[in-house]
């Protein structure tokens, strides 16, 4: 969905010139729906990250819409709650970005791809990204272990 250029819109016989524009209003229209949609989607996002006896659930907005302790919690030192809870804070709020990515592609597709990095690099500058996951340690079996003998 491009902008119509103004030279050719406005050249031409006046009847031409009358459906241009009315195709170039019609162009807003779909995009302003399009828009519409991309921000009902946003305003959906919500992310939970939980740290051991923590969870803290943020909006799109990076603003926490629930904190939780589960009852690992009362055998955690009062001085490390708070690490926990802006560490969860900021793992979900590290992930809106790609939250929003994801809305902004379900509702406009790959239409708007200007006004989808735009917001998506809105997000990123505001609350960082995601670290990748670090691999996990793959749990050992017994044909890790080789066949001949330590003791020989």
């Amino acid at each position: 969905m491009s902008e119509p250029r103004w030279d050719s819109l406005l050249s031409g016989d006046p009847s031409q010139v009358e459906r241009g524009i009315d195709d170039w209003v019609e162009g807003v229209r779909q995009r302003a729906d399009r828009m519409q949609q991309v921000r009902d989607q946003v305003d959906r996002i919500q992310i939970t990250e939980t740290s051991g006896a923590v969870s803290v659930t943020v909006d799109a907005n990076g603003v926490p819409t629930d904190i939780r302790f589960d009852d690992a919690a009362s055998r955690v030192r009062p001085s490390e709650l708070g690490p926990l809870v802006m560490g969860c804070l900021r793992r979900a709020q590290s992930r809106i970005s790609e939250r929003v990515r994801e809305a902004t592609a379900a509702a406009v597709g790959d239409d708007l791809p200007e006004t989808r990095r735009m917001l998506v690099d809105n997000y990123r500058r505001r609350f960082g990204e995601a670290e990748p996951e670090a691999p996990r340690p793959k749990p050992r079996t017994d044909d890790d272990i080789p066949d001949e003998s330590f003791f020989e």
